[in-house]
């Protein structure tokens, strides 16, 4: 039988082709798993040195107690600390997830600098990109994508950093102006210690502050929303800050009663409503074993988002391209100009924060005047110009309610 010399070519060429196939294969396999025993070994000296030098930190403050009062007027017992542990090779980056600016020894786990509050688990994300953790364990370092997203338990937040709290007031960025030279947004009634003190304390203390991933979804107890969910309002029913959630609207923020306003102004905070549902999640008392309290977001807290995604070249005036709004474009388009549940659309979120930009209108503990209260973001009805992601609108009362109107939640680290 004669040879085909063009089939026998053709076969060798197959085999070569397979062969190469089969070795790319393996090499990228190989540098897959190196890529991920590299992180993973990383991960691990990571902790080690922090173990380490924790051990250091705890010596170093035994050693500084023991110093005579004189020596003491000359050195902090966090400089102390700080110099035992430069000497032994930590940077500046390492030392701030060691110790606090007292040169205790941290006992929460920091990330970037970032503290994770007790009960609360780092998932993923860095606080440029948005750093994401969440209130389930089981969550922990899964990852910040959209696709990681879909498979996480736990109700989720996102870091907001402030580095500068002179920066931390409202502002109007329409007319690109600070609204108050104050840092109080809100007067607390009768002078008390109240919740807006401690978030802004908290604010600067640690640099930052957590907002909710996504607007508020309804309660487990609840089913679709309709307008009795001023029903569940109560404190009792849980919001879920998940994805794939119906978004808890037809709720007011709250009665409109001007003498219990929390702030002097009209809206009654203790009737049912946004600010009772928020603050329901984890309460500031003593049934929140968590290091954090809710609260429904305040103005000046949207605007301290809005900052940074600004000087991040995100445009807050114009958020079309990544808002659920009526005249969305790009691939924020897909499904707009619709009611969605929470996280829909990848192309609706920023820094990991998902539908701060359309989808529905969302309430804020600002007042506009003494009758109204401030709400901000636009919906899916609305555009992206006229009613952008840093509007404020202050033409309705605390008791109103419709599907266009829902809620965020944020977080301070108590």
């Amino acid at each position: 039988m004669k040879f085909n010399e063009s089939k026998g070519i053709s076969l060798i060429v197959l085999i070569i082709t397979i062969i190469v196939i089969i070795v790319l294969t393996g090499s990228i396999i190989i540098t897959t798993s190196t890529s991920n025993i590299i992180t993973k070994a990383n991960k691990a000296v990571n902790n080690s040195n922090k173990s380490n030098g924790k051990q250091i930190a705890i010596l170093a403050k035994s050693e500084y107690e023991l110093i005579s009062s004189d020596e003491k007027e000359n050195i902090t017992q966090r400089s102390y600390v700080e110099n035992k542990l430069k000497k032994t090779g930590f940077d500046d980056a390492v030392i701030s997830e060691i110790i606090d600016e007292e040169g205790n020894i941290l006992q929460n786990e920091m990330v970037e600098g970032v503290l994770i509050p007790k009960g609360f688990y780092y998932v993923g994300g860095t606080k440029e990109t948005g750093l994401i953790i969440s209130d389930n364990e089981a969550d922990k370092g899964k990852g910040s994508s959209h696709e990681d997203a879909k498979n996480l338990k736990g109700n989720q937040f996102v870091w907001i950093p402030v580095e500068n709290f002179s920066e931390f007031a409202r502002y109007d960025f329409q007319n690109n102006n600070i609204i108050s030279s104050s840092y109080k947004e809100i007067t607390p009634r009768e002078n008390k210690y109240e919740e807006v003190e401690k978030m802004y304390e908290s604010v600067k203390k640690y640099k930052g502050f957590y907002v909710g991933r996504y607007e508020a979804g309804i309660a487990e107890t609840m089913s679709k929303p309709t307008s009795n969910t001023i029903l569940y309002a109560n404190g009792n029913n849980k919001p879920q800050i998940k994805m794939g959630i119906d978004a808890w609207i037809y709720i007011p923020w709250g009665g409109t009663s001007a003498k219990e306003a929390y702030d002097g102004y009209q809206g009654n905070d203790n009737s049912n409503g946004a600010v009772l549902v928020s603050r329901s999640l984890y309460p500031d008392n003593n049934t929140n074993s968590k290091g954090a309290s809710s609260h429904l977001i305040y103005g000046v807290q949207w605007d301290a988002i809005m900052r940074w995604f600004k000087n991040s070249a995100i445009s807050v005036s114009d958020s079309r391209p990544w808002g659920n709004h009526r005249d969305s474009t790009g691939a924020a388009a897909a499904g707009s100009y619709k009611l969605q549940k929470t996280g829909y659309n990848t192309a609706w979120s920023q820094k990991g924060i998902y539908d701060i930009a359309g989808n529905v209108w969302e309430w804020t503990m600002e007042a506009g005047s003494n009758t109204y209260r401030v709400y901000r973001s636009g919906s899916y009805d609305n555009s992206g110009t006229d009613n952008s992601a840093s509007r404020r609108n202050q033409n309705i009362t605390p008791d109103y309610s419709s599907a266009f109107l829902g809620f965020r939640i944020a977080l301070y680290i108590k």
